[in-house]
């Protein structure tokens, strides 16, 4: 029982970090690209800033993943 517990902690712990190294990798190539990710892939169907995002999405999730390994 208790190892359920601690590894549902040790799960959220991890998907907390995610979601910040997230929200901080966002920002800095949004600011390195000088440009808003959201109007030009939802507005302008940019396919290629799409991937661009994804991409940086799951190399964190790479990273993050090894971490908790």
């Amino acid at each position: 029982m208790w190892k359920v517990l601690v590894n549902s902690v040790e799960i959220l712990i991890y998907a907390a970090v995610f979601i910040i190294l997230s929200l901080v990798a966002a920002k800095i190539a949004g600011a390195t690209f000088t440009t808003d990710f959201e109007k030009k892939i939802a507005d302008e169907n940019n396919i290629a800033l799409a991937i661009i995002v994804a991409s940086l999405f799951i190399g964190l999730s790479i990273i993050v993943a090894s971490i908790a390994g």
